[in-house]
């Protein structure tokens, strides 16, 4: 495991960036699995500027959703698929999102997460973590040997997106994710976390005990992860 602790969210979307563009670079048409949220849009938008100025080209990448949520529309505000075609603008050879509208979404995940093991699995994964320890939309709870699946959503993470839902009434109440064992099979995983908010469970999920509890502390088992801290996030760290 390796710890960055840097000043701050600007200069943690610049170093992931330049990761992501290292592993490009070695791998033009690498799988990349990204995440939604706060925490990485200006990671979004150094990568938007660097693939339209040439200091980086992801065109041949195939890129993929890691979570989504249930039961609404593909051009429903607040889904991941309108984050996407909101935040990431430099072009790739794919993206992929689960279709929050299957029909099926407990069938529709799992089928999606054999896509991306026929594929390969994914070359690099880029994760944020809620403050409940979450990654993608693994809830406190999640075993290292879950699967893709549907899971019932807490209120801190519904919470968490009731701006971009207008309203926690408009937040569904359940999401489609990849599981802890589908994440842990990517070959390199970075995780990202900024502010003072986070500083309590990060310290958890990196020197605490690996439990279900603290789903993202699984990541302690992986041979190559990198956590991008800003100095508020990481404050409550010991080593």
């Amino acid at each position: 495991m390796a710890i960055r602790v840097l000043p701050d969210a600007a200069a943690v979307a610049k170093y992931a960036a330049d990761l992501i563009c290292a592993a490009v670079a070695a791998k033009p048409r690498a799988n990349l699995g990204l995440p939604t949220g706060g925490t990485p849009i200006p990671l979004y938008e150094e990568l938007n500027l660097r693939a339209a100025g040439g200091a980086c080209d992801p065109s041949a990448v195939l890129v993929y959703a890691i979570d989504e949520f249930c039961d609404a529309r593909r051009t429903t505000p607040g889904t991941n698929t309108q984050f996407y075609r909101e935040h990431i603008r430099f072009r790739t050879r794919a993206l992929y999102c689960p279709n929050p509208s299957a029909t099926e979404p407990d069938l529709h995940i799992r089928a999606y997460a054999e896509a991306i093991r026929r594929g390969g699995s994914l070359d690099l994964c880029v994760l944020g973590i809620g403050q409940t320890g979450h990654i993608a939309f693994n809830e406190p709870g999640s075993a290292r040997d879950s699967p893709a699946r549907v899971i019932e959503l807490t209120a801190t993470s519904r919470q968490a997106h009731a701006a971009s839902f207008g309203g926690i009434e408009g937040v569904p109440t359940h999401g489609m994710t990849l599981g802890i064992a589908d994440l842990l099979e990517s070959t390199t995983i970075i995780v990202l976390a900024t502010g003072g908010h986070k500083a309590d469970i990060i310290r958890s999920a990196i020197e605490g005990p690996i439990r279900p509890e603290t789903p993202a502390s699984w990541l302690q088992e992986h041979p190559s992860v990198t956590w991008l801290l800003d100095a508020a996030a990481a404050q409550a760290l010991t080593i």
